[in-house]
Formats: C-alpha cells, sequence, structure tokens
C-alpha cells in the first residue's frame, strides 16, 4: 500500500465508524457497470460542497484497490448484495490523488503537475521494478509501459480535482496544462 498507488482502506474505515455515515455504496454498483467497457473511460461524481465527495473517494479506493481486503468494511452496505459486489472488490490497482495536496499555496501552480508525476512515478517503481522504465512522456508513459508488460490498468480517483481552477483563476496556462 502506498499513499497514491492503492491507498488501502483507513480512511474509509474512519468514515464508516462515525456516528454521521451514510451508506452510499450504491455508487458502486453504478460505477461497476462501466468497468472495462471500451467506450467508458471517464467518469465524474459531481456533488456540492460539503457533500461526501471525498468520503466516496476514500469509500471507492478501499473497495477497489488492490492494497487491502475489505470485505468485512463493506459487511452488511448496499453495495454486498449487489451481482458485481465481489467482482471487483480489491480486483484494481488505484491510483487516489488529492490534488489539493500538491496545491495548497500560490506558489505551487508552477510545479505541482511535476510533483504530482514525481509522486506517483516514484511509487510506481517500488511495485512494479521489474518493468519499470521511466521516459520522456512522464506518467502517461510509465503508466503505458506498465500495462504493456503486465496488462493491468489503473483506476484513478481524483479528488478536489477543480481546486486548481480556484488557486488559478487568471493562469489559462496552468489550467490547460494542468487538463
Amino acid at each position: 500500500m502506498g499513499l497514491y498507488l492503492n491507498p488501502g482502506n483507513e480512511a474509509y474505515r474512519q468514515a464508516v465508524t462515525d456516528d454521521v455515515y451514510i451508506d452510499k455504496t450504491e455508487m458502486i454498483a453504478l460505477l461497476n457497470q462501466k468497468i472495462n467497457k471500451s467506450r467508458v473511460k471517464h467518469v465524474c461524481v459531481s456533488r456540492p460542497r460539503r457533500f461526501g465527495k471525498s468520503m466516496a473517494a476514500d469509500m471507492l479506493a478501499a473497495y477497489y484497490g488492490r492494497g487491502c481486503d475489505s470485505k468485512e468494511l463493506f459487511a452488511g452496505k448496499k453495495i454486498e448484495s449487489k451481482e458485481s459486489f465481489k467482482l471487483h472488490l480489491n480486483q484494481h490497482n488505484v491510483i487516489r490523488l488529492d490534488i489539493q495536496r500538491f496545491l495548497f499555496d500560490d506558489a505551487h501552480l508552477d510545479i505541482f503537475i511535476d510533483k504530482i508525476q514525481e509522486s506517483v512515478i516514484r511509487e510506481l517503481q517500488e511495485e512494479y521494478g521489474s518493468c519499470f522504465e521511466a521516459d520522456q512522456y512522464g506518467l502517461p508513459g510509465v503508466l503505458g509501459r506498465i500495462y504493456a508488460r503486465t496488462k493491468e490498468g489503473f483506476i484513478f480517483i481524483i479528488d478536489e480535482w477543480d481546486c486548481v481552477f480556484r488557486f488559478a483563476k487568471e493562469r489559462g496556462d496552468i489550467q490547460k496544462t494542468y487538463l
């Protein structure tokens, strides 16, 4: 388990034991319908601020990620009764990013994309050392090489993806590079 690659289930475990936890696991069944479909590559879960997006991201990382065993965390939850529950439970490589972790100061605007790539690549190198090869194309190139050698894909879960647009309102160049 890493900080970004297959981060485990501890954050979701904390949410589940909170007094105000609301079971939102039916979202997983909807997302399971999208996995391995050739035409569906991106899914956006959008909600207003303070409506549980970070908890949902933690839930998805705990459910899909190979870095842990989350069966008992989902016991008794709505997703457990769904046909696809066991099929995808802890069966995928997850890269979970919280963009705000890299971009919490205006001084980071010009370096945060490189820092994200460096951090994730470092963890990928630790995990995939035998087939790992960095190249000039950064993270996309590394992921492509890993996939070519292992046929293992990655599920990206990106939290606070829009903070770039809040911090860099007048920096179209940064916004474009980020996208």
